[in-house]
């Protein structure tokens, strides 16, 4: 009987639990666009959010865990498009390629997103994190299909990761625009390929194609 009167209040509470969190993730989004994390207080984020201290610490370890949970939570967001872009796609180079893309113009459309992304998401998260499944799983078909040919499984996916990373970072630091994106992608995406074990031309038309229909 006490345990059954116990689960009800966390039940009932659970709503505001998650509207607390949504509404400190959604500070940490327009503090760290600005700021590193080093720059901002707890102070400022429950200020922003418009909640009491306390719950800060209900939510979050400290503020590094914070700014880790802002950049999942981008993450995530990219990862949703991605699948939808790959719905129907079963190339495992087409896979990794559209995958590129989608960061590529997650970073032409909401800049300030993904300098939170870069800053703080890529230099925290390593290949083996759930976070990135996705793309290990693109990778390991690729591997497994003999599409790929490469040493192992965890170097495809760092060489993806990384990729992702500098194109990320290089659109956001030059401000690039969509044609210049769209033209260094192919041309990174072609290496990448290239070095996966795919024909040039093969990688080079498998690049435009990602590059064309979703940086746009």
């Amino acid at each position: 009987m006490n345990a059954f009167v116990s689960e009800k209040p966390a039940s009932r509470q659970e709503p505001r639990r998650l509207k607390t969190r949504a509404a400190l993730l959604a500070a940490g989004l327009k503090l760290l666009a600005d700021h590193h994390i080093d720059g901002i207080s707890v102070d400022d984020i429950v200020r922003q959010a418009g909640v009491a201290k306390g719950s800060f610490f209900n939510h979050f370890a400290d503020k590094d865990d914070f700014a880790l949970a802002v950049a999942a939570e981008i993450r995530n967001g990219v990862e949703a498009k991605i699948a939808v872009a790959n719905r129907d796609v079963g190339d495992p180079a087409l896979r990794v390629a559209q995958g590129i893309c989608c960061f590529v113009q997650f970073a032409l459309t909401d800049r300030a997103g993904a300098k939170i992304f870069a800053r703080v998401h890529m230099s925290s998260v390593g290949a083996d994190h759930p976070l990135n499944a996705g793309v290990r799983s693109d990778v390991a078909l690729g591997v497994g299909n003999k599409r790929f040919a490469l040493a192992s499984v965890e170097a495809g996916v760092i060489c993806v990761i990384g990729v992702a990373q500098g194109l990320l970072a290089s659109v956001v630091a030059k401000r690039a625009k969509h044609d210049d994106a769209r033209a260094l992608s192919i041309d990174v995406l072609t290496v990448l390929l290239t070095g996966f074990a795919l024909e040039v031309r093969e990688a080079r038309r498998l690049a435009t194609l990602a590059a064309a229909s979703l940086i746009v």
